[in-house]
């Protein structure tokens, strides 16, 4: 499986979207994250963690591709 951070909503408040990512960053392979979970990701030319906050449900089937969004913590 896999999965897309597409949204990613800073600390600042600003949003970033799946138009100003590249396709392939923030791209993963292996167990989806579900909702709540911590992970790293890359925005803007630097790392930091992030709280999934939607997308993947521990109830629901994965998919192949399955969009993330998070928030910085």
């Amino acid at each position: 499986m896999a999965y897309w951070v597409k949204r990613i909503l800073l600390k600042s408040g600003e949003l970033v979207t799946e138009r100003e990512l590249r396709q392939d960053e923030n791209l993963f392979e292996g167990p989806t994250p579900v909702v709540g979970d911590i992970l790293h990701v890359s925005c803007r030319g630097r790392r930091f963690t992030a709280k999934v906050i939607w997308g993947h449900w521990p109830e629901h089937i994965e998919t192949d591709l399955t969009p993330l969004r998070v928030e910085e913590i």
